[in-house]
């Protein structure tokens, strides 16, 4: 039985007069792969930085697990979710061994744990401990370093990593073995929940189990991928598709 995760009930959130989210109410469950996509001001990002309290909604609430997510220490709250962003964040100073280890030192995993789950990571994302653990982010590609982002945010075995546009900095070669890293890896890790922000929709829609459509603040369509394609809920959806049409035809003329 599918098991929910973590529920939006009229969740709202402005600045001022400017209204960011509008009455957002959906529900995630275990182990899916979440893509939400929609173009800049969209309410993207807001609505990933509300799922681990970095924001804090103004109305309408948000349950983790079936328990209020405003009763949550966040602190504690954001050690148990991976979060993932564009710019990496790799501490500069510190080894590759030593980024993965942050969230696992803060909780006072002993050494042996530690190395031992970096070992793991390591070999999950393609980067063998022996040649990789004790480099500094300076001298990975940014493919690698990105790689290593994933690693760190699944470091303390969280049930939900956030992904806020992460492969946006690298180029387009790069961005599709990323893509179907990334895919594979929350395949084979079963019961991960993985929420990704894209502006992309042909990511969008390869990544997602579901994708979330989000327009000027509102859900307009929250479907399985070939539901979306062939069933658009809105104009704003059909345009998006109308792109990949475009960009197909173009490909094919260039054939």
């Amino acid at each position: 039985m599918t098991q929910e995760l973590l529920t939006f009930e009229g969740v709202g959130k402005s600045y001022g007069d400017l209204t960011i989210l509008s009455d957002l109410s959906f529900s995630l469950f275990k182990g899916e792969f979440i893509t939400i996509l929609g173009t800049s001001g969209s309410g993207k990002t807001t609505t990933l930085k509300l799922m681990n309290r970095l924001l804090e909604p103004d109305s309408g609430k948000i349950m983790l697990e079936g328990q209020p997510l405003a009763e949550k220490d966040p602190v504690a709250l954001r050690r148990q979710i991976g979060y993932v962003v564009q710019q990496i964040g790799l501490f500069p100073h510190l080894t590759v061994r030593d980024n993965i280890a942050t969230v696992p030192k803060l909780l006072g995993w002993d050494n042996a744990r530690i190395n031992q789950r970096v070992e793991e990571l390591l070999t999950m994302v393609q980067l063998p401990g022996v040649d990789f653990a004790h480099r500094y982010p300076k001298e990975l590609s940014g493919g690698q370093q990105q790689r290593i982002g994933v690693a760190r945010a699944l470091a303390a075995n969280p049930k939900m990593v956030l992904f806020d546009e992460p492969f946006g900095a690298v180029d387009a070669i790069t961005r599709h073995h990323l893509q179907e890293q990334l895919k594979n890896l929350h395949r084979s890790l079963g019961d991960k929940t993985f929420v990704l922000i894209t502006h992309d929709i042909h990511e969008a829609l390869y990544l997602g189990d579901r994708v979330m459509v989000m327009d000027k603040g509102r859900l307009v369509q929250f479907d399985r991928p070939e539901e979306i394609v062939s069933s658009p809920k809105t104009d704003f959806v059909k345009s998006l598709l109308a792109t990949v049409n475009r960009q197909e035809k173009l490909l094919g003329g260039m054939t």
